[in-house]
């Protein structure tokens, strides 16, 4: 049995997508949009615009799953760190991107969508990005007493060496 096209990740009604895309950026007329390489089409809003900009995905667009966060950090820029939000309409079986800027901190979607707790969690914990709003931001894979954020561009590399036979003299382990 053949997936039928809209099955692929990635696609879906390509109308519904372009007509999402042009929703969101009529809402945020400062919001730029487009197609990701791997063909998921994205929209850029302020951050103080992703709680309601999530809100319009999942409730009026069709977009109610939300999948995923991440960061990107670009220190050459002012607001250094991308916000990528991912979501997913199951009617139309497509994927949305929803992304912002920030400098270091971004209101929180948990309240909206609880399955971005942990995600919001990760981002602070490994990036710095502050959550304002997040019922408990605290440190989700480091330990606590840990100094810093490791996956900042600006952290300086750890190294810690690995016990193989061949190295023990190296690092008189």
């Amino acid at each position: 049995m053949s997936a039928a096209p809209h099955d692929e990740p990635g696609t879906g009604s390509a109308a519904g997508s372009g007509e999402v895309l042009n929703r969101l950026l009529a809402a945020y007329p400062s919001g730029e949009g487009g197609v990701s390489a791997d063909g998921i089409p994205f929209a850029r809003v302020d951050v103080a615009a992703v709680p309601e900009a999530a809100a319009l995905l999942a409730h009026e667009l069709g977009y109610g799953r939300f999948i995923d966060l991440t960061a990107v950090d670009d220190p050459r820029r002012e607001d250094r760190f991308e916000l990528v939000y991912l979501f997913y309409s199951m009617a139309e079986r497509a994927w949305f991107r929803l992304k912002a800027r920030t400098a270091d901190e971004a209101p929180s979607i948990t309240p909206r969508f609880p399955a971005a707790n942990w995600y919001e969690r990760e981002v602070w914990d490994l990036y710095g990005v502050r959550f304002i709003g997040h019922p408990d931001l605290t440190r989700i894979m480091l330990p606590d007493d840990w100094q810093g954020h490791p996956l900042r561009r600006d952290e300086p590399a750890m190294v810690e060496p690995v016990d193989f036979t061949v190295t023990r003299e190296i690092y008189g382990t």
